[in-house]
C-alpha cells in the first residue's frame, strides 16, 4: 500500500466513524469529510482532507473497501 493511501485511511481513522470518505473517479479528486452531510454541501471549509491520486492510487483506495461514495 502506498504512503498517501495509508495517510488517507489513517486520517479517515482517526476521523471518528461518521468520517465520509468521496473519490470523483473522472479527475481522482479525494475528500475527507467530518459527515455524509457534510459531503452533500460540499462547503471546502467542513474538508478534513483533499489528495489528488494518480489512477494507480485511486484504484488502490478503491480496492480497499473505505470509500463511502465514488461518483
Amino acid at each position: 500500500m502506498t504512503t498517501k493511501i495509508e495517510q488517507i485511511l489513517t486520517q479517515k481513522s482517526n476521523s471518528g466513524e461518521n468520517a465520509y470518505l468521496w473519490l470523483q473517479s473522472a479527475d481522482r479528486d479525494c475528500i475527507l469529510w467530518p459527515t455524509q452531510d457534510a459531503s452533500e454541501n460540499e462547503d471546502s471549509a467542513d474538508e478534513i482532507g483533499r489528495w489528488e491520486l494518480t489512477v494507480d492510487e485511486a484504484n488502490e483506495l478503491i480496492e480497499t473497501g473505505e470509500v463511502d461514495e465514488l461518483e
